[in-house]
């Protein structure tokens, strides 16, 4: 692969569902995913599934989960098959998702 370089100021945000927003930075079916997500504040999102291994790295705000609270600068990371709720804190939350 050459060297890339992403803009992620360029792109713009795309609402996924309410109150939750997303960037794709590298979209790629066979390989590996990145996109930045922001949820707003007290925003919930339900229980859902992963079919994949999903690495979150938050880099502001936080959120919080069944386990725990997560922070700027935590990584989460969501294993093949698991099943979570997420609920935004009163700052909302944005991170860093990567994914294959």
């Amino acid at each position: 692969m050459k060297d890339k370089h992403i803009k992620t100021t360029d792109i713009k945000w795309e609402e996924i569902q309410k109150n939750v927003f997303e960037k794709q930075c590298i979209v790629n079916k066979n390989g590996l995913n990145i996109s930045i997500l922001k949820i707003e504040p007290h925003k919930k999102i339900p229980i859902h599934k992963h079919l994949d291994t999903r690495y979150n790295y938050i880099i502001k705000g936080g959120m919080t989960d069944k386990n725990q609270k997560y922070s700027k600068g935590d990584i989460i990371i969501n294993g093949k098959g698991s099943k979570h709720f997420l609920k935004a804190n009163s700052e909302g939350c944005e991170f860093i998702l990567i994914w294959n």
